[in-house]
């Protein structure tokens, strides 16, 4: 028996590996809390075969303090098995054990001290047999919890006060109704916050919702009606094939292919991804889809210092990729419907689009890469050798593991159903849940790692709220009437035909900063400000394209401008506030090109 000053000992002899366990659970469950008791402590040793053969090892449970040491430490590994030792609060005091040995009749014997205070655990045992164990406690009492420190007051209070001035310093319009009024200033503030980000994205979201409650200005019901939103959860579904993609290397696999057809430079590697992109957008007609189930994952196993750059040129890459085909985006046919429902005649809808959208879309990509890097260069931007060792990395891994085919195959699935999911009668999301219940089922996944997937349950919340914030004021009639004054302040400027067309297009452009969704933003805008324009006197299929195409360039706006801009913000890899620079001066690009560009090849081909 080991004795020391100041402390208090007691054997308790007879536990078999069974009790030794659950003398260890108990341990941890009290450790942070609950009263072990007056000095008296128990340990045992148990079976435990298949632990890593060690002479020396260190404690398991326990916590670590400033200077390093261990407190309320459970575990400790030697050659023949696991001993479990139970530290007491004898006095106040919990033990430290800093480091373990193995002791000569094949026991364990736990080291430490703090302050000159020598503490000292020993057991002894061998497999299978019932073992004998002594702890002595003594030590300095356990560091404080430390807080949370997520909240920038300055930027918070901010944020609350733009709110609170629209709310309070201008009277709410005729036309609204007071609970319109407060949406309005809460969403506001919820705006500002995202931009500001004196909380976490989620918090700030979750806390604006708790807001809306509260004042009941929206119910439980309407706060919450977007968490059954389609694009949401395929936001957060296809978010765990980003997993599935690193976890297997086959993302690393599809990265080093890349690089090694393209991977001489940063630049040359986002011009690959434009066109992969624009590739691919006639099968699978879903940006976001696109977005979680090929490029974020790719990317995310590329060099870090190329990430930033490659994630934010994909996001406003997007914007001339959907526009090319009638097919690109969800958006467009949505568009089209709407232009044809105006009686807008369209022969060949397919065709009418595509030669319209052709030149200055191809512009619009030819200068997305290039105006990103000048503005926002990578970290990383030669890389000569890349394509080479990529070539060769290739090489060396060899054909797709085990593991790695059945990914594919369980992409490949959710691919197919993307592409022919129209005929089938199956959406782009319930494609994607039987791609990831594949996984499930094939080992690819566990239900665990996809619980670990943090940001896409963090998109969930803050995506589903902004969603649920911009449909409510929709609904209300907020959006409705924001369009009406636009409308008659416009009227009243007498601009001319031309002035209207473009004045008529910035406004509607600007109004997206109130939507999460590029197809609610066609559904409750587009046939107003269609109809404005050919109140205006602008020709009939150039207003209805041009209005089509300009709702594409938004989708890079805004961090929830679109289901795409979500996932690649969900990634981690861009900042909060360089993702909205992007999308000011890329907007900037684009008005430009259609302004120019456009405009002369849409005199060309006669639509003006």
């Amino acid at each position: 028996m080991v004795s020391t000053r100041s402390t208090t000992s007691a054997v308790e002899r007879g536990l078999s590996g069974r009790a030794a366990r659950s003398a260890a659970a108990t341990t941890r469950r009290r450790r942070n809390g609950g009263d072990l008791g007056g000095g008296v402590s128990r340990a045992s040793a148990s079976s435990n075969s298949s632990a890593r053969p060690a002479s020396r090892g260190r404690g398991r449970g326990g916590r670590r303090d400033a200077g390093g040491k261990w407190s309320g430490l459970t575990h400790a590994t030697r050659a023949t098995g696991t001993v479990a030792v139970r530290a007491t609060r004898g006095r106040g005091r919990d033990c430290l054990l800093d480091s373990f040995r193995a002791s000569g009749d094949g026991g364990v014997v736990g080291v430490g001290g703090r302050r000159g205070r020598l503490t000292v655990s020993r057991a002894s045992g061998d497999d299978d047999e019932e073992g004998d164990a002594v702890v002595v406690s003594g030590g300095a009492p356990p560091e404080p919890v430390r807080e949370a420190d997520e909240l920038n007051v300055k930027n918070a209070a901010f944020a609350v006060g733009v709110g609170a001035l629209l709310r309070f310093g201008f009277q709410c319009p005729d036309a609204l109704e007071p609970q319109a009024w407060n949406l309005l200033s809460i969403f506001v503030s919820t705006v500002t916050g995202l931009v500001l980000k004196p909380m976490p994205v989620g918090a700030w979201a979750f806390g604006a919702l708790t807001v809306a409650l509260a004042t009941k200005t929206l119910s439980f019901t309407q706060g919450l009606s977007a968490i059954t939103n389609e694009v949401v959860w395929l936001i957060v579904v296809t978010g765990f094939f980003a997993r599935a993609f690193i976890k297997t290397g086959f993302g690393d696999r599809l990265a080093l292919l890349f690089v090694s057809v393209a991977g001489s430079t940063t630049l040359s590697l986002a011009y690959g991804f434009q066109i992969a992109e624009a590739l691919l957008s006639p099968a699978m007609p879903s940006t976001t889809a696109r977005a979680a189930g090929v490029f974020v994952p790719v990317i995310k196993s590329l060099d870090k210092r190329t990430r930033e750059y490659l994630i934010g040129q994909q996001i406003q890459g997007t914007s001339p990729t959907s526009t090319f085909l009638l097919s690109g985006a969800a958006q467009n046919f949505l568009a089209m419907q709407i232009a044809l429902q105006s009686g807008i005649p369209f022969a060949n809808p397919f065709n009418a689009w595509f030669v319209a959208a052709s030149v200055p879309a191809f512009a619009s990509l030819l200068a997305t890469p290039l105006v990103v890097y000048m503005m926002d260069p990578p970290a990383l931007n030669e890389t000569p050798d890349a394509p080479v060792a990529a070539a060769e990395r290739l090489k060396e891994l060899g054909p797709l593991s085990s593991i790695e085919k059945k990914m594919v195959l369980s992409l490949s699935l959710t691919v197919f159903l993307w592409v022919f999911g129209v005929q089938l009668g199956i959406t782009a999301v319930v494609s994607a849940m039987i791609g990831m219940c594949f996984m499930l089922a094939f080992g690819v996944l566990s239900w665990d790692e996809a619980l670990g997937q943090k940001g896409s349950w963090d998109t969930l919340i803050w995506f589903a709220v902004l969603v649920g914030f911009s449909g409510q004021l929709n609904t209300m009639g907020v959006v409705s009437w924001l369009s009406g004054f636009v409308s008659s302040t416009l009227t009243g400027m007498d601009l001319g035909v031309w002035g209207m067309f473009a004045a008529l297009h910035v406004f509607y452009f600007i109004l997206h900063y109130f939507f999460a969704s590029q197809s609610a933003h066609v559904g409750a805008l587009y046939p107003a400000f269609l109809a404005m324009l050919l109140g205006a006197g602008v020709p009939p299929h150039l207003a209805a394209l041009s209005l089509a195409f300009n709702t594409n360039n938004m989708g890079g706006l805004t961090h929830y401008a679109s289901g795409q801009a979500a996932v690649y913000y969900g990634s981690g890899e861009i900042s909060l506030n360089k993702l909205w620079k992007q999308g000011v001066y890329m907007s900037a690009v684009n008005f430009l090109i259609y302004g120019t560009i456009g405009m002369g090849w849409w005199k060309f081909i006669g639509l003006y």
